[in-house]
């Protein structure tokens, strides 16, 4: 793997640039519509984006409520998949909550991605299937 660094995006143009990995993998890739990839909940979230060489490999989201996060939008450029991005964006983010006296991390993983999360850490914690942009979800959770 190459040199990756792992931080929270800081200005409107990193922002910008997950936006657009986001639409690649949500939108081109997995066919979400494209006018609910992005949301209000984008302007109070907190960031990471992944980078290699300066090129944009990786993101998600973390909102947070009481001592409650919520892990969304975690997307890693097809081309990176498989090669521990998404483990070191987890991790930075797991170190972060941490840090902030989170108690839980929740998040709705894709179905084709609950092994991937369960290595980090994370357990199903109900086995109803959450359907959102008509991807099958199910919902995990971290005690920190």
């Amino acid at each position: 793997m190459h040199n990756i660094e792992v931080a929270f995006v800081s200005t409107e143009k990193e922002l910008q640039k997950i936006f657009g990995l986001r639409k690649e993998v949500f939108v081109k890739e997995q066919g979400v519509p494209n006018e609910i990839e992005v949301d209000k909940f984008d302007y109070e979230a907190k960031h990471l984006i992944a980078k290699s060489s300066g090129n944009v490999i990786g993101t998600c989201r973390l909102l947070t409520e009481d001592k409650v996060g919520k892990i969304g939008r975690m997307a890693v450029k097809s081309d990176f998949r498989g090669k521990g991005v998404g483990s070191l964006i987890l991790d930075k983010l797991v170190e972060f909550s941490k840090s902030q006296n989170l108690e839980e991390l929740l998040l709705h993983a894709q179905i084709h991605a609950v092994k991937f999360y369960k290595k980090s850490g994370f357990e199903i914690c109900s086995d109803k299937i959450i359907e959102e942009a008509g991807i099958k979800h199910l919902k995990m959770n971290m005690r920190l």
